[in-house]
């Protein structure tokens, strides 16, 4: 059974995650400064962390799939592992694609870690820790515990030593180190285990009558979860974390507001008309081509005149313009494909 509403929520991360890079790239410094910007950072800062929680959830459908196919169990996590590297490979190629792009870059950016590095090597990890048991609390372990770990130690990894053993770009998948790299496995790689968690309770088979009282009951876990959250941080660390990088306090709040987003998305995706050409649906299906073109138009040598020169006014008419044209490019791509660039998994 499709769910389009994965497809919606994935939309609206690429809208978040326009909207971040159009402010980061194209703001003068003075609009860099005080509340509303602070704002936009935080509603562009959720992109990253939904992208990774949605490739996750989409792993027990792409499973699922698979063993309709008459893959077996382990067939099927490897299935995904290799996608995951495929995605892996990606990332690369879209950093060579950015260095042959720029005369200025430096020849190790190519193998600068960003998102998708995380997410590749996320689905990874994911696909194998769900191919561990088919039993339903046991696979579910199997993914929540890593996540917990990879949570808790978060903040140890920021002081460890042998990391700087390594060369920089590799010491940049475990912690951020500068301008090496921004996200690391550590607690990054969590979101996608998490996600997974939670797509096998959505993947469950169930009567289309029980779907509501389902969606309700995930709205109240992920209610649960963000007041356990805010809770949490009232206690005191017993690691010396950043509320804002590696406390387990920020990694709850957002697990449980993106799980009440996935009800808030189904119950949007649920209303009469919403069969009807939806342009956030569009954005979610080709969200790895939308993301591959955007960051070089925001970033490189497209924009380049008006580079750190608007304010934030002149920013939000910018977005919406370069929304548009992102849409556009969507559209065509859509159009130009009959089969989708990216895996079918990663879609819904």
């Amino acid at each position: 059974m499709r769910r389009p509403y994965i497809d919606w929520l994935r939309g609206v991360a690429v809208l978040f995650m326009i909207e971040w890079h159009v402010v980061d790239a194209w703001s003068t410094e003075a609009a860099r400064q005080g509340g509303v910007f602070t704002a936009l950072a935080l509603i562009g800062g959720t992109a990253a962390p939904l992208f990774l929680f949605l490739a996750g959830l989409a792993i027990p459908f792409a499973a699922a799939s698979q063993q309709r196919k008459g893959q077996s169990l382990r067939e099927a996590a490897w299935a995904l592992q290799k996608r995951g590297w495929q995605v892996f490979l990606f990332a690369h190629i879209f950093r060579l694609q950015s260095f042959l792009g720029n005369p200025w870059a430096r020849v190790d950016s190519i193998f600068k870690p960003d998102i998708l590095n995380i997410l590749g090597l996320g689905m990874v990890v994911t696909a194998w820790c769900w191919g561990r048991s088919d039993a339903l609390k046991r696979r579910v372990a199997c993914l929540l515990v890593p996540a917990a770990i990879l949570v808790v130690i978060s903040p140890l990894s920021r002081e460890w030593w042998w990391p700087t053993l390594l060369h920089p770009r590799l010491e940049a998948y475990i912690r951020p180190n500068g301008g090496w790299g921004q996200f690391a496995l550590f607690p990054w790689l969590a979101f996608v285990l998490v996600g997974c968690a939670i797509g096998v309770w959505i993947a469950r088979s169930r009567l289309v009558t029980e779907e509501r009282r389902f969606h309700v009951q995930l709205a109240q876990a992920g209610a649960a979860i963000v007041i356990f959250g805010i809770i949490a941080t009232f206690v005191p660390s017993p690691f010396n974390s950043n509320f804002w990088t590696t406390s387990l306090s920020f990694f709850l709040i957002r697990i449980g507001v993106m799980t009440m987003s996935l009800s808030g998305a189904w119950r949007w995706m649920s209303r009469a008309n919403a069969h009807r050409w939806s342009p956030v649906v569009l954005f979610g299906q080709t969200s790895l081509f939308v993301y591959w073109v955007h960051v070089e138009l925001a970033y490189g040598m497209f924009s380049a005149a008006w580079k750190r020169s608007l304010t934030l006014g002149e920013t939000a008419l910018a977005y919406f313009a370069f929304t548009a044209l992102m849409l556009f490019a969507a559209k065509w791509w859509a159009k130009r494909n009959e089969r989708p660039w990216i895996p079918e998994h990663l879609r819904a």
